[in-house]
């Protein structure tokens, strides 16, 4: 579908395909003149196609005339987190159902105080967005994944984690938990940028290089939407595909087409989006059929490091503190054999008691020898007298 929106400014083509190996189709999108996006469901057959299908109904029913603020945006992902989860709690057939989502609204002129031009940017999950300018292409969110995780504490590359087995772990979802933390940025209009929205379906098939080639030969953004599908296709389509292409035609121009404009990282305030998080340690597998109930998911230990370059961080390297820690673990165990060295040593060298047999004799000498004064008296006085 081809679609010019935002009085003029936009133009925005969307394309969807089951891939090569899956029955069913769990992503949905939307792509409407003030709100796109993109959810990929998951929770088995039926019931990851319901979790996407509530999340972009409830963007389109409460931001498709824009948004008025930020604030606005991240309601209506807080409702459709709440009808998601509460659908799952009430129908056996939908325990354990979730979905991504990544998706961009037009703010409502003055909102925010301000006359220009500009989009709210929403992320839950590892649905993407990109930005395409002069030729470059960059990813503005960041996954909540553990795949992602490892990456950004330099445990493995961003090439291994296109393979690793576990890289349809999700840390955060929607209706996973009552309560959602939702990403938000706020950026401009700008003439010539070009925005891809997908599912992992794209990305796990087709790299960042050839995506970016991808865009660059296709300047229609229908054209464009169709080819990444295709192209996911071609590599395999071992899963659902889901593409949105939004071009910008009119708004800001940038001082330079490979200068990155500021990225206003804005973290939710409202009640369900509280940075209570969502998933723990090895987070919800996106391609699970659904269990009997819900796991108990706890809160993320530690959050992703988000940047404004959308880069991950860098990998970890020894600091002076782990040295100074390993230099007293040493010191402790050095200790520790010294004192066991030593306690030996002063148990070999001290005397050997004297032996028990000896005092006994010594002690028998003596009574045997002693006697009673009475006895000598008798044997040494003189023999009476006989009249």
């Amino acid at each position: 579908m081809k679609n010019r929106s935002a009085a003029g400014a936009l133009s925005i083509g969307a394309a969807t395909d089951v891939g090569r190996v899956r029955t069913g189709n769990e992503d949905a999108f939307i792509a409407e003149p003030m709100v796109v996006g993109v959810a990929d469901g998951m929770g088995g057959h039926q019931a990851g196609e319901v979790a996407s299908a509530i999340a972009v109904q409830k963007m389109l029913e409460h931001l498709g005339g824009g948004a008025t603020s930020v604030q606005s945006a991240e309601a209506a992902v807080v409702d459709a987190n709440t009808a998601i989860f509460n659908g799952a709690r009430n129908n056996a057939g939908q325990r354990g159902m979730g979905t991504t989502l990544t998706a961009m609204i037009v703010l409502a002129d003055g909102a925010e105080g301000d006359t220009t031009r500009r989009f709210v940017l929403l992320n839950v999950g590892d649905s993407r967005t990109y930005r395409f300018r002069g030729g470059r292409l960059r990813r503005v969110t960041v996954d909540h994944s553990y795949v992602q995780e490892l990456v950004s504490t330099g445990h493995i590359t961003e090439v291994e984690a296109r393979s690793h087995p576990r890289r349809n772990i999700v840390t955060r979802a929607l209706g996973i938990e009552a309560t959602i933390r939702v990403d938000t940025w706020v950026m401009p209009f700008v003439k010539g940028d070009r925005y891809l929205l997908c599912s992992d379906g794209l990305v796990d098939e087709v790299d960042d290089a050839e995506i970016a080639e991808v865009m660059a030969a296709h300047r229609d953004a229908q054209s464009a939407a169709q080819a990444l599908v295709d192209a996911a296709n071609t590599h395999g389509g071992r899963d659902n595909v889901t593409v949105v292409v939004v071009d910008v035609l009119d708004g800001d121009v940038a001082s330079d087409d490979t200068a990155d404009l500021d990225l206003d990282l804005v973290w939710s305030d409202l009640p369900n989006g509280d940075g209570t998080g969502n998933g723990s340690g090895d987070g919800i597998d996106a391609d699970a059929e659904p269990t009997a109930a819900t796991p108990d998911r706890g809160p993320i230990t530690e959050e992703i490091p988000i940047t404004q370059s959308g880069l991950s961080a860098p990998r970890k390297r020894f600091g002076f503190g782990t040295l100074v820690f390993w230099f007293g673990i040493a010191a402790i165990i050095i200790g520790a054999v010294t004192l066991v060295l030593a306690v030996r040593h002063n148990a070999d060298s001290d005397p050997d008691p004297v032996p028990t047999t000896t005092s006994t004799t010594v002690a028998t000498s003596t009574s045997t020898t002693t006697r009673p004064s009475t006895t000598v008296a008798a044997s040494t006085a003189p023999a009476p007298t006989v009249p």
